[in-house]
């Protein structure tokens, strides 16, 4: 009961101040990109009150080149072709499901894909068990024409940046507020919604604890010309 009045207060909170907007620039098998997933923003995903509007733009460090003969886009990925494959598979998620059930199996590929061998579509049968159609849908999108113009718009929509993940906030790249996020994405936004949102994380987390364990990002980087470490 108690979770739930602040619940009320939240959404009651967030309706009167314009919602934050999280732009999260990334690419699929960056280390560090798949640590912020599954350390923070996977517990803000199942905090699961919409503290923020989050956009995820699966390009990254990749290059983008037209081929005149094709009519297609081709990409040139950090970490090579099944990176480029994974980019793809969340950018035709995202285009498909909608950001729930895209977030959901964004998560799911992370938190398995190194488990196995980074292959996508091992990861994605694991990830869309018993949702076929779905699976379907995903897989024709990457072998099509529309699915290279969905990632031609990824990549335009990629700001220029220095290393991935890279995180905007509401238009801006703070690095003391992306630092903070990576830390801890509810953390962040509660402490912009004040004491009944940090109230209700207390709950929450006391409620599901293996959900919100405290993490102290190492605050490492993929960077776009091949260095590793701030």
């Amino acid at each position: 009961m108690k979770s739930y009045i602040y619940i009320l207060l939240l959404i009651s909170i967030i309706s009167k101040r314009p919602q934050t907007k999280i732009d999260i620039y990334t690419e699929s098998l960056c280390p560090d990109c798949i640590d912020f997933v599954e350390k923070s923003f996977e517990p803000y995903y199942k905090f699961n009150v919409p503290l923020a509007e989050v956009n995820f733009i699966p390009f990254g460090n990749a290059r983008e080149f037209y081929n005149n003969e094709t009519k297609k886009y081709e990409f040139e990925c950090q970490h090579k072709e099944k990176e480029c494959y994974g980019n793809l598979i969340e950018t035709c998620a995202i285009n498909l499901l909608g950001k729930i059930k895209s977030y959901e199996l964004i998560i799911c590929l992370d938190k398995n894909i190194l488990k196995n061998d980074k292959d996508f579509d091992k990861t994605l049968d694991l990830c869309m068990k018993d949702r076929d159609e779905e699976k379907k849908l995903i897989l024709d999108c990457t072998k099509s024409d529309i699915g290279n113009y969905y990632q031609h718009i990824m990549a335009t929509k990629t700001k220029n940046h220095n290393y991935v993940p890279w995180i905007v906030v509401d238009g801006y790249h703070d690095i003391d507020a992306e630092n903070d996020i990576l830390n801890s994405m509810i953390d962040y936004l509660c402490h912009l919604y004040g004491n009944d949102c940090q109230d209700y994380y207390y709950v929450a987390k006391r409620k599901s604890f293996n959900n919100f364990k405290n993490f102290n990002y190492h605050r490492s980087r993929c960077y776009n010309d091949g260095k590793k470490y701030i």
